[in-house]
């Protein structure tokens, strides 16, 4: 057998099967949309300056400890593992959960979301990095069918919230927007909190359990490439011998290092097409333009998701009444984020992970529009949150099989960590700045309506630069013998 072939069997089946059920709970802030109505009211009853606006902070604590962490938590996986690494982030996600069932203030409540996000940070790639030595020849599948615990476990939980605070269907009070400090819905929130919590103690610990590495590792190559301008020789660690140097028209494949002009690696750049990848270290790819593109389409492409799973329920809740119904649909969405991510992947196996971000990337803003223009029908509204969902699951799914891609796998953990990182800080800046403005959700549909196809933008700039990479026949070759082929 090839050390490029996918590995089949019991142990790479578990880890898949236990990496999906870890993601249930990576995946809980998503479900801050469906809860917001509970919390809010109850954290209104102590603090009377309490509003949707302000409690979003609480949503961005989760998303900004979980984008600080996520670094961290690739290297704390090459030194301990991923079950280990996924035990620590389980009991974090588990006991911030549960010790916000004691929280009165916004404050507090975040200072606990706020280590639930570290956990879900410093957990998150693991699974993903664990399957991906598993299955080196589809890691497009295996980031969709892991990911797909990330909307399965919110549509669950999300049910079971919903069902314990709420299960009378009260409505909110027409003039505020909440329910009334007296109702059984706001004396039910602290005990929802220690379901939640519990569950997601059990599940986690259960997912990291069945976590299983590959017995043989695959073994990493150095070579040296010598500097054409000084002569100095410099190593670089590549994976599956990665660099090459392309003969299109003869079809020969060589490594050279003639494309290296004083520099330690070669940079991508980000105006002019490359036809060759490299195996970057975290580093390395800072200094890369085409790393800053990168996240600054992830970062249009995704605040909006973020952003609709925070506020679906504050806005649908303008024109429908029907808190069950609303629930139902926000739950369906987080479904249909989570398995759509098969879709995306397999889609992307298909026709390349750039050009299917590309699409989703400009269906996204376009179903946008309809979702604020058709509030009124529950019909439409519903239709739209479960499609917004399902698009904003192509970022996930994507962005990391790209990243992989474009950087390589040895660092894929601290690679793909610094670019969340990025990422969330500046999401949380966007939501936060969106929740201080004061501005009608309607409003704010607009303006990340307006994000979403500046994101769509950049992604078209990012096919352009790698078309010679994903779509020249000669590049048959790399799916062949490298590890991050099947991601083209």
């Amino acid at each position: 057998m090839s050390n490029q072939d996918d590995i089949i069997n019991v142990d790479s089946i578990l880890s898949l099967m236990g990496g999906t059920i870890f993601h249930f709970i990576v995946g809980i802030k998503i479900m801050w949309g469906n809860v917001t109505p509970y919390i809010t009211s109850y954290l209104v009853q102590f603090d009377p300056a309490v509003t949707y606006h302000k409690t979003l902070h609480i949503y961005t604590a989760v998303f900004l400890g979980q984008s600080i962490c996520m670094y961290q938590g690739g290297q704390l996986e090459k030194k301990i593992g991923p079950r280990m690494t996924c035990y620590i982030g389980a009991a974090l996600i588990s006991s911030g959960t549960y010790f916000s069932s004691y929280c009165k203030s916004i404050s507090s409540l975040v200072m606990c979301q706020g280590i639930v996000g570290v956990g879900i940070g410093l957990s998150y790639s693991s699974p993903i990095v664990n399957g991906f030595k598993y299955f080196k020849k589809s890691k497009g599948i295996v980031t969709g069918v892991i990911t797909t615990g990330t909307g399965t476990g919110p549509f669950l939980f999300g049910l079971v919230g919903t069902t314990f605070v709420n299960r009378e269907n009260y409505r909110v009070d027409p003039m505020t927007g909440l329910y009334d400090a007296g109702s059984p819905v706001v004396q039910r929130v602290p005990s929802m909190f220690r379901l939640l919590g519990t569950i997601y103690a059990l599940c986690g610990f259960l997912g990291a359990s069945i976590l299983i590495s590959p017995s043989e590792v695959e073994k990493e190559h150095e070579f040296a490439l010598t500097s054409a301008e000084n002569g100095e020789t410099v190593p670089i660690n590549t994976t599956n011998k990665n660099v090459y140097r392309e003969d299109v028209a003869s079809g020969n494949t060589e490594t050279s290092s003639a494309f290296v002009k004083g520099r330690g690696h070669q940079r991508y750049g980000s105006r002019v097409k490359f036809e060759t990848r490299f195996e970057l270290t975290t580093e390395q790819m800072i200094k890369d333009s085409i790393c800053w593109l990168l996240i600054a389409t992830k970062i249009c492409t995704g605040v909006s998701g973020f952003y609709v799973a925070a506020t679906y329920k504050s806005f649908g809740q303008t024109a429908i009444t029907d808190d069950h119904f609303i629930t139902v649909i926000g739950c369906l969405g987080c479904l249909s984020s989570g398995l759509s991510r098969l879709f995306w992947g397999a889609t992307a196996d298909k026709i390349g992970s750039f050009r299917t971000l590309e699409l989703a990337s400009y269906a996204s803003p376009t179903f946008m529009i309809i979702y604020t223009l058709t509030v009124q029908s529950k019909i439409c509204y519903g239709v739209n949150v479960v499609v917004l969902f399902g698009l904003w699951g192509a970022n996930y799914c994507l962005l990391p099989a790209i990243a992989s891609f474009l950087f390589g796998d040895k660092h894929m953990g601290t690679n793909y960590g610094f670019i969340f990182l990025v990422f969330g800080l500046s999401c949380t800046f966007i939501i936060d700045a969106a929740g201080a403005s004061g501005m009608s959700f309607q409003a704010l549909n607009w303006v990340f309506v307006v994000i979403g196809f500046v994101g769509a933008g950049l992604c078209s700039q990012i096919r352009f630069l790698t078309t010679k990479v994903a779509d020249e026949k000669a590049l048959k070759h790399h799916r062949a013998t490298s590890s991050v082929g099947s991601m083209i």
